[in-house]
């Protein structure tokens, strides 16, 4: 009697267990760990503690939030998308409970565990995608200039080359201003324009020096001529997609704004010769449609886009779809096959795959 007694009771705690992480229909959701500080406040300690699972929450739905963007780099205005989202926290948040709570020094930590509606969050970037936050090719664009042997800070190049790309499908990007070190040795730049999201970056190094006059003639201009050279570098492997260069002068009754009109004279017209070869390398890359299952958790979503960025061969992908612990992913590679591309993420991260199918388009791999 005692062992069936015993048995009855664990079956009803197992399915207890079980409808207790049934939560809403299959794919719309997934479970994840966030955690918040408040002031701790002794006169209204209930308050606190709700503000405490109110902002952990909130650091919920921001981590989901986050994986989504991040995936689309060049999405425009990302923080806006960002804040739509999250000033509805809770509206994303179906169920939570809190792990942990006590006092910290000042604060009031709180650790909790809720589920994320994150099939809901997934629309909202999609609609925001296709409406007023359209993705572009993000392009970071730097510069050296100079008059004589002095730094020009005004940036005259890098608003002459807005000027002509502005038009294009690019979110462009003000850059440092560069050293000669940097024009020599372009790579420290191209890494640190690849961790901010672009896909290619434009290095400009323009100088301006003063023409002498003709001998016996007069006038109250000033006459400067511009040397521009512009490289455009692909972040994905330091290939130099596209280069110009062009001369042209510039004159005014004030030195330096002759030379500021032949460096933005010269920096335009260069600008202009790059915006073919450009757009022929973000076509230039074929498309796949890359789908992996038994993902499970936001954590290892992020881990598979990490993995996706560091692959060099890739210049650009996309979260299309996150459902069922499945996410599909629309890649653009600069790989001839989708073995290869299989190949390459299987021989350098093959702990965590297992490939389900290939097509000469898609891929399915399964997360071990």
């Amino acid at each position: 009697m005692k062992k069936l007694l015993l048995c009855l009771l664990s079956a009803l705690v197992l399915t207890s267990a079980c409808s207790s992480i049934r939560i809403g229909p299959k794919g719309e959701g997934e479970y994840v760990t966030a955690e918040s500080l408040v002031p701790y406040d002794e006169r209204n300690l209930r308050q606190m503690k709700k503000d405490g699972e109110l902002a952990a929450q909130k650091a919920a739905v921001e981590k989901v939030a986050g994986v989504f963007i991040s995936s689309a780099t060049t999405v425009e205005q990302a923080q806006l998308v960002e804040d739509k989202i999250t000033s509805k926290t809770a509206g994303f948040i179906r169920k939570s409970h809190v792990q942990k709570a006590y006092r910290k020094g000042d604060e009031w930590y709180t650790k909790i565990k809720a589920m994320v509606l994150v099939k809901d969050i997934g629309a909202i970037i999609k609609q925001s995608e296709e409406s007023a936050f359209a993705k572009k090719t993000s392009v970071l664009v730097t510069s050296r200039e100079t008059i004589g042997e002095d730094i020009s800070l005004t940036q005259d190049c890098k608003q002459a080359v807005y000027r002509v790309l502005k038009e294009q499908p690019y979110n462009l990007v003000n850059g440092d201003n560069l050293s000669q070190n940097n024009i020599e040795n372009p790579n420290p730049t191209v890494d640190k324009a690849r961790a901010e999201g672009a896909r290619f970056v434009i290095v400009a190094d323009v100088q301006s020096n003063p023409l002498a006059a003709l001998p016996g003639t007069t006038s109250p201009f000033k006459s400067y001529r511009a040397r521009a050279k512009i490289n455009t570098y692909a972040t994905n492997n330091y290939a130099v997609v596209a280069e110009a260069s062009q001369q042209q002068s510039g004159l005014d009754p004030l030195d330096n704004i002759a030379a500021q009109k032949s460096i933005s004279a010269a920096c335009e017209a260069a600008a202009k010769q790059l915006v073919e070869p450009i757009n022929d390398a973000i076509n230039s890359a074929k498309i796949y449609n890359v789908t992996i299952k038994h993902i499970n958790t936001i954590e290892r979503l992020k881990q598979v886009q990490d993995i996706l960025r560091t692959l060099r061969e890739i210049e650009d992908f996309n979260l299309v779809r996150y459902a069922n612990s499945a996410a599909q992913f629309e890649v653009s590679a600069n790989i001839a096959t989708p073995e290869e591309l299989t190949a390459k993420i299987i021989r350098k991260y093959n702990i965590y795959f297992t490939v389900v199918s290939i097509t000469p388009n898609a891929i399915v791999m399964s997360f071990n």
